[in-house]
């Protein structure tokens, strides 16, 4: 007979949980209409036990950055590697992000959402923040070790480069699944503007 009670769960497992209710939330309702009532509801506990694991709303949105951050981060290919060719490297970069946009749309939503919170939110600002500076970031190391394999540009800005490919990339967010025809052409495009010219011998 079911007694009503719930499975036991260890506070990580319940966290993750508020943290995915919220997030669907707030891609649904925006920030202004998420509710810790709602989110309780959805995850199938009482408020209390909410506020035990998030004291306010504010705890909770940035329980939700975080769990999205690290949601992306779990997605990225393996550190920058200066002994693996880069162009491989730049591509498994942009493939990671694709499939993110593919996948898992709702990380883009929820990031777009809390770009809008971390105007009047200084803890979700620096949480964004520092996530989007260490993503622009790799990619600005492996267009460095390009440069330096001479598979990129020797007069090459790697962090100029970067922000222009992250930038380009990151318009997609919005489009959703379907709307992610022209990516790879992009991407594409790009990096040919980041390659080397041919050697002299080649061209014979």
């Amino acid at each position: 007979m079911d007694d009503g009670k719930q499975p036991y769960l260890r506070k990580d497992e319940r966290r993750a949980m508020i943290a995915q209710a919220a997030r669907a939330l707030i891609v649904e309702n925006g920030y202004a209409g998420l509710r810790t009532r709602d989110v309780a509801a959805l995850v199938g506990i009482n408020i209390s036990t909410l506020h035990f694991h998030v004291a306010n709303k504010a705890a909770l949105v940035a329980l939700v950055a975080e769990t999205t951050r690290d949601a992306f981060l779990d997605l990225l290919p393996p550190a920058p590697d200066p002994t693996r060719p880069a162009r491989m490297q730049l591509r498994a970069e942009a493939q990671a992000y694709f499939q993110s946009l593919r996948d898992r749309p709702e990380l883009a939503a929820c990031f777009a959402q809390l770009m809008q919170i971390a105007a009047s939110e200084p803890a979700i600002a620096m949480q964004i923040d520092g996530f989007t500076q260490g993503w622009c970031q790799r990619y600005a190391e492996i267009l460095a070790i390009g440069r330096v394999q001479g598979v990129f540009r020797a007069d090459l800005d790697p962090l100029a480069a970067a922000l222009a490919m992250t930038g380009a990339l990151t318009a997609f967010a919005p489009r959703g699944p379907k709307g992610l025809g022209m990516f790879w052409p992009v991407f594409d495009e790009l990096e040919r503007a980041f390659l080397a010219p041919p050697c002299v011998e080649d061209r014979v």
